[in-house]
């Protein structure tokens, strides 16, 4: 144990002599002190000071009520009664009497045990009050004793029987015995303490309100957020039940019963919170329960931010698992797309609008050393020239007309640690190709209308849509730059080029529309017999819008031709394919076609609408369809309304 000087009170009931205790500066002694006598010296005592008291165990009751620190009793041994008893019969010239030994009831001595060492007879008397040891007195008395053995109050009360008396003597090693474990007691309290501190900041430092209550509920430890939370103070939480606190009696089953409690939501106070509670186990049985509070608002607040981060682009959602790679020339670009991810250049992602680029850079990210980090996407085709450099580089307060206060941090520094996807890299204008030039040779930017350098750790990944060696040669692009962009480079086929992998496009596009097997099957063949000649110049944007309009359409209309996907079909591939969804096997001659007889555009718009619901065999809903029109416009147009 550490050595380390306590201040401790003595509360004696005899006299004390032993010299290493009276010279001790941070021992505070009060001898011959009786029952009478405790409530005075407990009162002259600092306990700011005062970090324990040593008391005899007939006044060890009084103390203890009075005190706010712990009390050490020094109980005599059997040497210090044998010792006061061999004082005695020399003294007294004492043999074959009687003597009465009064301790307190707390004492664990056995008279019995002494007789071999003595020449008279012991008693042993044992009280817990003053009038316990009162009547104690009186059978003495009666029954004749020569002598009382006591404490002070012992030795005081015999004299009014006239029963001769002498007080209890410690020996010195009693008193030592007892400093040091009182000692001990005081290191494992700091050592406790030190512990409950540790803790304490702990559990300070979660976001979350903490609350720990015992087996009946009271709490007995919580932390700063719920008195933030409760506006509460300590005092006001501590010692009250938990349930009664929140308003919340399903907290009782978890102290009660051991129940565990998930995502439980209640209100306190007009206000939601989340809570999820668990019992404290000990030995098999239920010692208390702590639980945690959240304000639902605020989960409701990180939600928001979590969305609002994946809308600007500072998430990666796709990942190599999501390329449909079936054709032999995506496997390959595939496969040295995932040996970029193992290093840390500049990654330049060449191809046309709509073949992947984006989907390629979120994979590379996540399956890079920087996928903990943000993945911040731009399209430098989407901003003029000013508002690209300070979205990019960040402003500093007043760097400009309408500049926000505080000034704005760019997407580089956002994308510190992380990855940034600069997509169209091929519009950037000249002054802002110099720019970025200098951040990727300095790894830092400086803000708009700032001087400090900042350093950034950024991965770029560019795209282009162009070719950027024909920028180059008419000047609309730096070469040097290019050279520094084109340290890796994928060069993402166009869906023409690639067309094994249309099938899988469309089943997975479907799939996400369709969930029945047998329909999806259905669905794929007969699209794909619609555009199999199409030469996709949108590329996969272009297929998918394909596929979400045919599969909305498939249900909802009993023919699918050139009316409604004219513009994904070749010159040579007109005509309607058999087998799509509602199609008959052959088209009748002129059952696409309706004749009306030239007159005013309102009389020829009306015929038209009568001869199309006709032609539906009067199903005007069916009609609207086919003509993209409301059911009310049909209606009031035959009636010639409009």
């Amino acid at each position: 144990m550490q050595q380390k000087d306590y201040h401790i009170a003595i509360i004696w009931s005899g006299t004390i002599t032993y010299r290493n205790i009276l010279d001790s500066d941070n021992i505070q002694i009060f001898q011959n002190i009786g029952v009478d006598d405790v409530q005075g010296v407990i009162s002259s005592l600092d306990f700011r000071k005062v970090r324990a008291v040593i008391g005899a165990p007939g006044i060890a009751a009084e103390i203890r009520q009075l005190i706010p620190v712990p009390l050490v009793i020094a109980y005599p041994t059997y040497i210090d009664i044998l010792e006061t008893i061999k004082d005695a019969e020399l003294n007294l010239s004492l043999k074959n009497g009687k003597i009465a030994l009064i301790l307190h009831e707390t004492n664990k001595i056995q008279a019995d045990r002494m007789d071999y060492f003595i020449q008279n007879t012991v008693d042993l008397y044992m009280y817990d009050s003053r009038a316990r040891m009162r009547q104690i007195m009186r059978r003495i008395s009666e029954a004749g004793y020569d002598l009382v053995i006591g404490g002070p109050t012992a030795a005081a009360m015999a004299g009014e029987f006239n029963i001769n008396a002498m007080q209890l003597m410690y020996r010195e090693q009693a008193l030592l015995d007892a400093l040091e474990k009182t000692r001990e007691v005081l290191f494992l309290m700091d050592k406790e303490l030190r512990e409950y501190e540790r803790l304490k900041a702990i559990i300070d430092v979660i976001p979350d309100g903490i609350l720990e209550t015992d087996a009946q509920g009271v709490i007995e430890t919580c932390n700063r957020k719920v008195l933030e939370m409760l506006h509460m103070s300590h005092d006001q939480v501590l010692g009250r039940n938990v349930a009664e606190l929140l308003g919340d009696p399903g907290w009782e089953a978890v102290y009660k019963t051991g129940a565990s409690q998930a995502d439980m939501i209640f209100t306190y106070k007009k206000s939601k919170y989340f809570s999820t509670r668990q019992p404290i186990m000990e030995g098999g049985r239920v010692i208390g329960s702590v639980g945690t509070l959240q304000r639902a608002s605020k989960i409701q607040d990180m939600e928001s931010k979590y969305r609002s981060q994946q809308t600007r682009g500072w998430v990666a959602s796709h990942t190599f698992d999501d390329i449909v790679a079936e054709s032999a020339l995506m496997r390959e670009i595939v496969e040295r797309a995932k040996i970029y991810t193992q290093c840390d250049m500049t990654v330049l992602l060449e191809g046309e609008t709509g073949t992947g680029k984006e989907i390629f850079a979120q994979s590379i990210h996540n399956a890079s050393a920087r996928r903990r980090g943000p993945f911040v996407a731009i399209n430098c085709a989407a901003l003029t020239e000013t508002l690209l450099e300070s979205e990019l580089m960040g402003y500093d307060e007043g760097a400009f007309t309408g500049a926000r206060k505080g000034g704005k941090t760019g997407l580089f520094e956002q994308a510190h640690q992380g990855t940034i996807f600069l997509d169209e890299i091929n519009q950037l204008s000249p002054p802002l190709q110099a720019k970025l030039l200098r951040v990727i040779q300095e790894k830092a930017v400086r803000h708009v209308g700032g001087d400090a350098v900042i350093p950034v750790d950024v991965r770029i990944i560019a795209a282009t849509n162009e070719n950027l060696k024909e920028k180059i040669a008419a000047q609309a692009f730096r070469s040097d730059l290019y050279y520094r962009i084109n340290v890796l480079n994928i060069l993402l086929p166009p869906l023409r080029e690639r067309r094994e992998d249309i099938p899988l496009l469309m089943r997975l596009f479907a799939s996400r529309m369709e969930q029945d097997k047998e329909a999806l099957a259905r669905h794929a063949q007969a699209m794909h017999g619609l555009v199999a000649g199409y030469g996709w110049p949108g590329n996969i944007r272009e297929l998918q819008n394909f596929v979400e309009r045919y599969m909305i359409l498939s249900g909802r209309v009993s023919r699918l031709d050139k009316h409604f996907f004219h513009e994904f079909r070749d010159g040579d591939r007109e005509e309607a394919v058999p087998g799509a969804p509602g199609m008959p096997a052959q088209a009748a001659s002129g059952e696409d076609t309706l004749t009306v007889r030239l007159d005013t555009l309102e009389n020829m718009e009306c015929a038209l609408i009568k001869a199309v619901v006709d032609r539906c065999e009067g199903n005007k809903s069916k009609a609207a369809l086919l003509m993209n029109i409301s059911r009310n416009t049909i209606h009031l147009r035959m009636k010639g309304a409009v």
